[in-house]
């Protein structure tokens, strides 16, 4: 019996998980957009120049895949939705920047001291990107990855 309660509470427990990730509002959001996109890590590197390749390897590494989505017609009413799903989930904003029309905030999801996910919010005017990124990484990895952008 007791075998069974646990297996229920790590089932529901993963369960809750899934809730708050992207891929969640992904999946639900997907045939609305203008354009979507998932791709894997390891294929990004085929997109990418040599010269900036080298400067994202080590979070190419610790990725696993990417999701896109591009909304242009209704946008505002999917950053709302996008707005309450950050809300209801476990996401903290780590940068938000405005400039007239133009907002983008970066949103990480940390799971035992780890960075699983990263998203990328930028709207402007009437159109609303939104990037995914599943993710396993340390504050440490995160910060050099800023460090060799600045």
């Amino acid at each position: 019996m007791k075998k069974l309660i646990v297996l229920v509470a790590i089932v529901l427990s993963a369960s809750c998980a899934t809730n708050t990730s992207f891929n969640t509002f992904y999946q639900n959001h997907e045939d609305d957009s203008n354009f979507s996109f998932g791709l894997s890590s390891s294929l990004i590197a085929t997109f990418l120049p040599d010269e900036d390749l080298e400067d994202i390897k080590p979070l190419l590494k610790k990725a696993k895949h990417i999701r896109i989505l591009v909304f242009s017609e209704n946008a505002e009413d999917k950053s709302q939705k996008f707005k309450n799903f950050i809300n209801r989930s476990k996401f903290e904003e780590m940068v938000k920047l405005r400039s007239e029309n133009d907002k983008i905030a970066f949103f990480t999801l940390e799971k035992r001291e780890r960075i699983k996910e990263i998203v990328l919010e930028i709207s402007s005017g009437d159109d609303l990107v939104l990037i995914g990124l599943k993710t396993d990484l340390t504050k440490k990895d995160l910060d050099k990855l800023l460090e060799t952008e600045v």
